[in-house]
């Protein structure tokens, strides 16, 4: 969410922020502004000043609503202001009409959990409980449950959601936030280092952490799943305990999350990301225009268990989105042992405001089995941190602390969809998990079982995985007798077995233990994907020695099964796999044509990687020649120098003096491996090639350094900006988007800026490299390359109009020095006129 209390974000977070001063709706007004589902109704339940910025509530046993109030957030200069307030309807007509301080002199309190006649509260750094023993309303109780957690950073960025689990636990988020957790009860007990959500008992106050890190928000399923949130992904599923995952320290997989939506990606961020789709219909700003339709504040995410809305919410998943003034609700679908997160409604949300000011941040079930949303209410919900600092300072962030609204929404009509149902596979997953710990030989038989049935599951392989610990050749033997038909789980649990069965021999040497079916076919592919895996787990190269006669014509079957167009895809992908693992006598010039081939799409890629995973430097020579580098598409390109600068980094030095490799090329991380390299005659070469700028940009860029000391006009640097920059940039809704996002450049010094403009050539990011086209029926287009398939390519050209060209057609593709963005355009301003754009750029007046 976008609120103090539960928006946890990162640095890339949405803007609920205005530019122009968007009016305040009353209550009643606000209400006429929501759209939403015919089946459902809205309700206000409580507004100002029965309730102000209101960010987590729960209603109690008897009724009373519980809400915890942020009226401080977001800054950290003014005392403590926030609250738990105790709201009750005293007449019966649905509405609160009656407010008590339950606790006050708080700093930013953002989760309240009624518990055994009082109230748990995260307030970092403490969890503290509330309780009123004299029963006039407020608490005289006061208890520190837990102490330590961060408060550091951000007054988002903090524990919260305090939720019972089924296991009797109870449940904080992280809130992207650590800590060094104590229990000032049991001071006897070491400080817990938190690195992820965390649980305590209630009763023993033992804490401790848990898989998932949300940033604000957590909810239990019926069958005590465990959901949690990001502020771009609304909804992710907790499927694994790395406790299990432990038991085998071969086994190279952490993961424990699934995000559970589609998510767009997002080529104009750097470092590349997604985030689900929204329909929002007020007319908030976020961040960056980037960002717009998608979530950016994503947070309270609630499973619905059923109750007064419609039959069809039942088993849904909820979740806000305080920058885009909305309620959003998916079903979730069974994905093997997860869940996909699918949203019911196309093109609209399940509830959405006209009003800039609506903040919903958090959402609860009431005491009647209605849905309640707090709204914060608030005209600026971003927190000053992740603001350029001129935006910082014309941004009001007070209005609206002394207002706030509580919405009820109930079933008006029929139900229409199914509801979610529990997976067929979780069973086989709460089994595979519990075998893993048996060490007989029926438990071997059943995870093997298990495994021929749920194999193409990645959560299911990790499982069965997780329990086979020195028994890989045992469990390969039974698998392979279960197994009915080679699939791509299939191949994949096979390398993955190879990688655990590891016992530090040669790959051949290791693939004896197993039972080896090298013949043609499936079998060719199944002994293929097991010694990939030996090859990896051993880091040595695969050579034949003694007793291996059989190898040599079993490379030879990989070398053409990798050039064979008539193979299926993923035996191709094997076999070029399995040759990356050999040397570059072996496999060379296999993989060098594999790479070079654009019709192979996906298989050029791996092939690609495997030609850079080759020992020695003749692929480090290959991949690093002029041609290699102009027909390299952008990924290639990024992929091609990590690699490389991990294995060969003086090779990549050679290559941009050389002139085969661009400066540009590589970044500012990666040109300081050089520049503080402790061999002082390699800081010198990098020096010359890294921090020397062509002549007469360099002196352009010194003439134009006079607008630095020029007070810049904003307004007039946005129109600067139309006439210059609007073709390839977009910022504040003005532009095309071509070219990079803008508003990270915003908290860079204006020198740095005035630097990029006058010397766009100096350091060009791998998504944004320009290439040239030229089809077979005449044309030249450049642009950059915004997606290709194994039988298109995409190009972005100026105006953000793109052009889709089959492969067939055209006649050249190549790669272009430099950056798209002319050098020059600065001559055509004054220093002032450059003065505002700069000014504009910043988020100045």
């Amino acid at each position: 969410m976008k609120a103090p209390c539960s928006a946890t974000w990162s640095l890339l977070a949405a803007v609920a922020f205005a530019t122009t001063a968007w009016a305040q709706l009353s209550p009643d007004d606000a209400l006429k502004a929501f759209q939403h589902e015919p089946d459902v109704r809205v309700e206000l339940v409580a507004a100002e000043p029965l309730v102000m910025s209101p960010c987590a509530l729960a209603f109690d046993e008897g009724g009373r609503l519980f809400v915890a109030e942020n009226r401080g957030y977001p800054n950290t200069a003014t005392p403590p202001q926030g609250d738990i307030a105790m709201l009750e309807d005293t007449d019966g007509d649905g509405r609160m009409d009656k407010r008590t301080v339950f606790a006050d002199g708080l700093t930013f309190p953002n989760g309240v959990m009624p518990w055994r006649g009082g109230v748990i509260v995260t307030c970092a750094p403490d969890v503290l409980y509330f309780k009123d023993t004299d029963g006039d309303g407020r608490a005289d109780e006061k208890r520190v449950l837990l102490t330590g957690f961060a408060t550091s950073g951000s007054t988002q960025l903090r524990v919260n959601a305090p939720t019972p689990g089924p296991d009797g636990w109870i449940y904080l988020a992280a809130g992207l936030s650590g800590g060094m957790l104590t229990c000032p009860s049991h001071p006897e007990r070491p400080a817990l280092k938190m690195t992820a959500d965390v649980r305590f008992h209630p009763d023993t106050l033992v804490v401790e952490n848990v898989d998932g890190r949300s940033q604000y928000g957590m909810s239990f399923d019926e069958f005590g799943r465990r959901f949690i949130c990001m502020n771009r992904v609304q909804v992710q599923h907790v499927v694994l305990s790395s406790r299990a995952l432990r038991r085998n320290p071969h086994l190279a997989y952490s993961e424990t999350v699934q995000n559970c939506p589609d998510l767009v990606p997002n080529p104009l961020l750097h470092g590349g990301g997604g985030a689900a789709r929204i329909f929002p219909i007020s007319q908030n700003l976020t961040t960056a225009d980037s960002h717009a339709g998608t979530f950016s504040a994503a947070c309270a995410i609630t499973i619905w268990p059923g109750g007064a809305l419609p039959d069809n919410y039942r088993g849904c998943a909820f979740s806000c989105d305080p920058t885009g003034n909305l309620v959003h609700v998916d079903k979730l679908e069974p994905r093997g042992v997860t869940f996909a997160a699918v949203p019911i409604f196309a093109g609209r949300e399940f509830l959405a405001s006209r009003d800039d000011w609506h903040r919903p941040v958090f959402l609860a079930r009431g005491p009647e089995g209605a849905l309640y949303i707090a709204d914060m209410y608030r005209k600026v919900i971003e927190h000053p941190d992740y603001l350029p600092e001129g935006m910082r300072q014309r941004t009001d962030f007070e209005s609206g602390k002394d207002r706030g609204r509580i919405w009820r929404v109930i079933a008006e009509g029929p139900a229409a969809f199914p509801r979610a149902g529990k997976p067929p596979a979780l069973a086989a997953l709460e089994r595979a998990v519990a075998l893993g710990d048996l060490r007989t030989e029926e438990a071997l038989d059943e995870l093997a079982a298990l495994a021929a049935k749920h194999a193409d599951d990645r959560w299911m392989r990790a499982a069965i995985l997780s329990g086979l610990d020195g028994r890989a050749v045992a469990f390969q033997r039974a698998f392979l007798g279960e197994m009915k038909e080679p699939t791509p789980g299939v191949f994949a649990l096979l390398t993955d077995l190879g990688r655990i069965g590891n016992d530090g021999q040669s790959p051949l040497a290791q693939l004896r233990r197993f039972v080896m079916p090298v013949a043609q076919g499936d079998a060719f592919a199944l002994s293929t994907a097991l010694l990939i895996g030996l090859a990896e787990a051993s880091r040595k190269p695969i050579e034949p020695q003694a007793g291996d006669d059989w190898f040599p014509a079993f490379l030879d079957t990989a070398r053409a099964v990798a050039r064979n167009v008539g193979e299926k895809l993923e035996r191709r992908e094997l076999a070029v796999r399995l040759l990356g693992r050999c040397t570059w006598t072996s496999a060379g010039e296999t993989l060098s044509d594999l790479a070079s081939d654009r019709r192979f799409g996906e298989l050029q890629t791996t092939a690609l990687r495997s030609l850079a995973g080759l020992a020695g430097p003749e692929a480090g020579r290959e991949l690093l020649t002029r041609d290699r580098w102009a027909a390299s598409t952008p990924a290639q390109r990024e992929f091609i120098v990590a690699t490389l600068l991990s294995t060969q980094p003086l090779a990549v030095l050679t290559a941009v003096e050389g002139g085969a490799l661009p400066a540009s090329a590589l970044n500012a991380q990666q040109r300081q491996l050089f520049l503080k390299h402790q061999d002082a005659a390699i800081r010198e070469r990098a020096a010359k090639l890294f921090t020397a700028v062509a002549g007469d940009r360099q002196k352009a860029f010194e003439q134009a350094k006079a607008a630095l000391a020029l007070r810049g006009d904003g307004a007039n640097g946005r129109a600067v900006f139309k006439t210059l920059c609007a073709t390839c940039h977009r910022l504040e809704r003005e532009g095309f988007a071509v070219g990079p996002d803008l508003f990270d450049i915003r908290n860079q010094p204006k020198e740095s800026i005035l630097f990029q403009i006058v010397v766009p050539d100096a350091e060009v990011a791998p998504a944004f490299a320009p290439y040239l086209v030229e089809t077979r029926d005449g044309r030249t287009l450049s642009g950059l390359l915004a997606s290709e398939t194994a039988t298109s390519i995409t190009l972005r050209l100026p105006l953000a109009q793109e052009e889709t060209l089959l492969r067939s057609d055209v006649a050249k593709l190549e790669a272009l020095p430099g950056s798209l963005m002319p050098a020059g355009l600065e001559a055509a301003l004054p220093p002032q006129d450059l003065a505002d754009l700069l000014a504009f750029l910043k988020g100045e007046k």
